[in-house]
């Protein structure tokens, strides 16, 4: 397999004390798919990957390749080492999953069909199956499309599902890594550089199977996320009724428990199924 030519793909997954989810989401990987993986081990010690059988779970067309940091640091420093890792070896497209989330078979062909189809598309996401613990749907989460819409939706909120998300590495130049000054909204803050600089897009289709884990960043570390949130809004405020509303909905939010709010999200969305 090492003898292949290089993919023009390569999937960035950091990993941290969860090698059964690790190898849920390598497993989600279609066969045909044509790319390699980067899995980069956040100092993990209490459950480390098992690279045999993380190797086994993964049969798509590429190389599964590892990258383990001497100490854990947090997920922004994981993704940018690992990012510096991938452009050191030129590869053209990243694409993002989590421990965890699982991968529609052909996800990654569809993107980058659509990225080769628009040139001047630097980053693509794509809808996500909500589903609990158990595998059971939620709600189905869709971004706009289009970038226009794209960009206003930032100022409430990511416009983007951040494991579902394609990008091209040479926007990086430009972009930057991910920003270290907002913790637990890494994602939000990189993708504000895409959507400042390039033409953004988002995929009707559903990507990837979601997994709302209680244990995530954006529930166990909800208000230091809403706090970096808060930060990014303030930043990017350009004085519009929409920015300003952003902010104001992020500062309440604060106040509210987050079980309050996921019950609400859950009956409005499913309301409008």
């Amino acid at each position: 397999m090492s003898d292949l030519p290089q993919p023009r793909v390569i999937v960035l997954i950091p990993h941290y004390n969860n090698p059964l989810a690790l190898e849920r989401s390598l497993a989600s990987i279609g066969r045909n798919e044509v790319c390699d993986v980067l899995v980069v081990d956040d100092g993990s010690t209490r459950a480390p990957i098992e690279h045999a059988s993380a190797r086994a779970a993964f049969s798509a067309k590429g190389v599964l390749r590892f990258l383990n940091l001497p100490q854990n640091r947090g997920i922004e420093h994981a993704l940018n080492s690992g990012l510096q890792w991938i452009n050191a070896r030129g590869y053209e497209l990243v694409a993002r999953l989590d421990c965890g989330d699982l991968n529609v078979p052909d996800r990654l062909a569809r993107q980058v069909a659509f990225l080769d189809a628009h040139p001047k598309v630097m980053l693509v996401g794509g809808a996500a199956s909500m589903v609990d613990p158990l595998g059971v749907e939620q709600f189905v989460l869709r971004h706009p499309f289009a970038h226009a819409d794209i960009r206003r939706a930032m100022r409430a909120n990511s416009a983007f599902v951040h494991p579902a998300v394609m990008f091209r590495a040479a926007a990086l130049q430009e972009t930057g890594l991910y920003p270290l000054d907002a913790p637990a909204a890494e994602d939000y803050a990189l993708f504000w550089e895409f959507v400042n600089r390039f033409e953004t897009a988002n995929l009707p289709d559903v990507m990837i199977r979601y997994e709302l884990d209680p244990a995530s960043i954006s529930h166990s570390k909800r208000d230091r996320q809403l706090k970096s949130r808060l930060l990014l809004q303030r930043r990017h405020n350009d004085g519009s009724m929409a920015a300003l509303a952003g902010i104001a909905r992020t500062a309440a939010l604060l106040a509210v428990p987050y079980k309050a709010v996921f019950k609400l999200k859950s009956r409005l969305r499913r309301s409008r199924v």
